[in-house]
């Protein structure tokens, strides 16, 4: 692979957030029925075929085995035609990190076409893309990687596809398998969506334009205007600035936007990133004339193979608004939210995986098991962290118990494809990880905080309830994977710990009508006694009482509240409590949910879609 080619790049061009504009001219005789283009690159890249957009945001953001990125599979041949042929990448090097990408300290392109007999090296033409800048004011968060979108049309028109002097020719600045890039990895993921551009009517007040989206979605605004030239057209999202979440809601966000300063004439731009929201906020002087405003929508390619058909109109919304939760919460990995972090936390992804297997098509999974592989092959040691990949993950041990529980991501992707292999890389992991716990003298558990001893938002969380249970679920998921993959090294642990933890569990928590460490009650920690299996059946009754009358869960938790009430047999019970806690998250005008019940934080987040599962699972009129 990629023996006959270089990693090329433009002369003078080490810069984060630089642009680099490449062109190969073939000529064909005939055109073969396959012709597939290998590509890799750092950090994201356009593919133009004789004019015609072939690929868009292109490539993966590193890394899941450490230190080597992808490479991309695209079959150009219904692109060519006989006779002379021009190929063009536009590729774009971030040169930073953030929450779901690693740093490379070096841009680059390499590529193959073997049924072309075509490599990348230093005949290929190469250029900087002059047009684009640095921004100097209002940057983005270091929550996610990349830069603001500048482009300079007084310095060079825009094409969508670019345009090169065929001046200068790429240099050669490595071999396949040199570092920073290291070895690539075959994407594991399919290509993109994306659409044509929609012109969409918009609604102008003083200099600002407002194009209300369809939905919430992820897109790249383009526009056509006639200017003076000098003018400055800047562009943004409703979802442009967010808050924190609970308990950092008071810091403020910023995501990607972009900038544009117009030349004299008719002229047409297109944003190549992506940004999120419902709506676009353009901001164009008055001695601009507006042609055309619009988007263009791209997204992770799969479809929705499964929906609700029970009666309620409000349930329906429900839904509706769970499956955009999720739709837009997909891309390169799984997000908790893609306006504020674009992070693959991996208690969202728990969370999010239920929906996957049961809702989506096959190519979701495909992202699931990458997010899989992604949490072993790029753990710390014995420490499983989330939020990986990218440059500032850490371990959340509540977040990581989850993965690797019977509730979690692996457990629900091993249910849906019966993958052995998976079970034969994570259970080892597993168990190393869980022997990072130690035993106190009463035969339980001493708390490990991690980088951040996080079990949910908000009040009254009991942790060292919460800590018992998910660590139980996670031994119990672990036996079992140990009796799938036949291994038995490990059983003595696995079955003493289960043992000690099960005996001990309620003489120190049960109060009688309730599990608690302390002189509160927890709704989640007393719907996860009843999940991980620690909380006898003859206590259901009591249990039940305490989630019908217990509220202190955010979006996160209350899945599992939910859930426990149904696994109980409160099924009704389990939807009044859903439709009551969620109805403003229903009745409020976003398409997406909210990341908590009150509005804190994101109004797009990846761990309020649970009702979507649910709804399909216990509610559905074909199951009931």
């Amino acid at each position: 692979m990629f023996e006959n080619s270089r990693w090329i790049w433009a002369e003078n061009s080490e810069a984060p957030n630089t642009r680099v504009n490449f062109k190969k001219k073939i000529y064909l005789t005939d055109i073969p029925r396959k012709a597939v283009l290998n590509i890799g690159c750092e950090t994201k890249y356009w593919l133009f075929v004789n004019g015609k957009l072939a690929i868009f945001d292109g490539g993966l953001f590193r890394e899941s085995i450490p230190g080597c990125g992808y490479f991309d599979e695209v079959n150009i041949s219904k692109y060519l035609k006989c006779g002379n042929n021009e190929i063009v990448w536009h590729v774009w090097y971030f040169g930073n990190g953030g929450r779901n990408n690693s740093f490379c300290e070096k841009g680059g392109l390499i590529y193959e076409c073997k049924a072309l007999n075509l490599y990348s090296s230093k005949n290929d033409f190469a250029e900087i893309d002059i047009g684009y800048y640095n921004t100097e004011i209002l940057n983005p968060s270091y929550l996610y990687g990349g830069h603001n979108t500048a482009y300079n049309a007084e310095k060079k028109e825009f094409t969508l596809c670019p345009i090169l002097s065929e001046k200068k020719l790429a240099f050669e600045i490595g071999k396949y398998g040199d570092k920073p890039w290291g070895e690539l990895l075959k994407r594991p993921i399919p290509a993109l969506f994306f659409t044509n551009r929609k012109a969409k009517n918009y609604q102008k007040i003083e200099n600002l334009y407002y194009v209300k989206l369809p939905h919430a979605m992820q897109f790249s605004p383009y526009f056509i205007i006639e200017a003076k030239g000098g003018e400055k057209i800047d562009i943004c999202s409703d979802r442009y600035e967010v808050n924190g979440g609970p308990g950092d809601n008071q810091n403020v966000y910023r995501g990607h936007r972009a900038e544009y300063i117009c030349r004299e004439g008719k002229q047409e731009f297109e944003m190549l990133d992506w940004i999120f929201g419902e709506q676009i906020i353009f901001s164009i002087p008055e001695s601009v004339k507006v042609y055309n405003l619009g988007y263009r929508e791209s997204g992770f390619n799969c479809k929705v193979k499964n929906k609700y058909n029970g009666q309620d109109p409000m349930a329906k919304k429900l839904f509706k608004k769970s499956i955009r939760t999720l739709l837009c919460c997909m891309r390169e990995n799984y997000m908790d939210c893609p306006d504020r972090e674009r992070g693959q936390w991996i208690g969202d992804v728990s969370v999010q995986a239920t929906q996957v297997v049961n809702l989506l098509d096959e190519n979701a999974k495909l992202l699931l098991r990458k997010s899989i592989c992604d949490f072993i092959n790029l753990r710390k040691g014995d420490i499983l962290v989330g939020n990986v990949p990218g440059d500032n993950s850490g371990e959340l041990p509540s977040q990581s118990l989850n993965a690797i529980s019977e509730l979690g991501m692996i457990a629900t992707y091993y249910r849906a494809t019966k993958e052995k292999e998976i079970l034969q890389m994570v259970f080892e992991p597993a168990v190393r990880y869980l022997k990072l716990w130690s035993i106190d003298v009463d035969g339980l558990l001493e708390p490990r905080k991690g980088d951040w001893r996080w079990f949910d938002h908000l009040f009254n969380i009991d942790e060292e309830v919460l800590e018992h249970c998910w660590y139980y679920s996670a031994l119990s998921f672990v036996r079992y994977m140990a009796q799938e993959i036949h291994c038995s090294d490990y059983d003595e642990f696995i079955n003493n710990r289960m043992v000690l933890i099960r005996d001990n569990f309620e003489k120190r928590y049960w109060k009688g009508k309730y599990f608690s460490s302390g002189d509160f009650v927890d709704d989640r920690a007393n719907a996860m006694a009843v999940l991980s299996g620690l909380c006898p059946k003859e206590k259901y009754k009591d249990i039940a009482y305490v989630l019908m009358s217990v509220f202190s869960s955010t979006t996160y938790m209350e899945n599992y509240v939910l859930l426990a009430l149904c696994e109980m047999g409160y099924k009704q019970e389990a939807y009044r409590r859903m439709m009551s806690r969620y109805q403003p998250l229903i009745e409020n005008g976003n398409t997406t949910l909210w990341e908590d019940f009150f509005h804190l934080g994101t109004r797009n987040h990846a761990w309020s879609g649970g009702p979507a599962y649910l709804l399909i699972k216990y509610f559905n009129e074909k199951n009931n």
